[in-house]
């Protein structure tokens, strides 16, 4: 009986200490699992950004201050892969402050990774001092 004693005894010790191994293997590569894991989600993140359109523009009115003739232009850019519809340019001219007056600008699709030069005039009373825009896209 002192054989098979032994023998289960020597069996419980390997099954024990490989499943402290397991662990200790199980938790040393652990955190690197982790680490990948969510290294791959901002990877898909990021790619996901990269294949829809993010649309920019840079605009001026280069006839800000001279008077009623306003000439608005820049260039506006698709930086993503996905073709930009429904592209809108709000602008708005300001004057000590306040928004006084408006116009909607309308641009067609622009396909991804590409850019367009643009150039509008208008003809509204009284000069501004500022001029800004917002941009939106589907």
């Amino acid at each position: 009986m002192k054989g098979k004693g032994m023998i289960v005894g020597i069996v419980v010790a390997i099954v024990a200490g490989s499943l402290l191994g397991f662990g200790l293997a199980y938790a040393t590569f652990q955190s690197p699992v982790n680490n990948l894991q969510t290294s791959n989600t901002q990877l898909q993140t990021t790619l996901g950004n990269l294949q829809r359109s993010y649309v920019s523009a840079s605009l001026i009115d280069d006839r800000l201050s001279s008077g009623e003739s306003h000439n608005v232009r820049g260039t506006i850019i698709n930086f993503g892969t996905a073709t930009a519809s429904n592209i809108v340019i709000t602008a708005k001219w300001y004057k000590l402050g306040a928004s006084f007056h408006q116009e909607i600008i309308t641009v067609p699709s622009l396909v991804g990774r590409a850019m367009r030069d643009i150039s509008f005039s208008y003809i509204f009373g009284g000069s501004a001092d500022d001029f800004q825009y917002t941009i939106s896209w589907s």
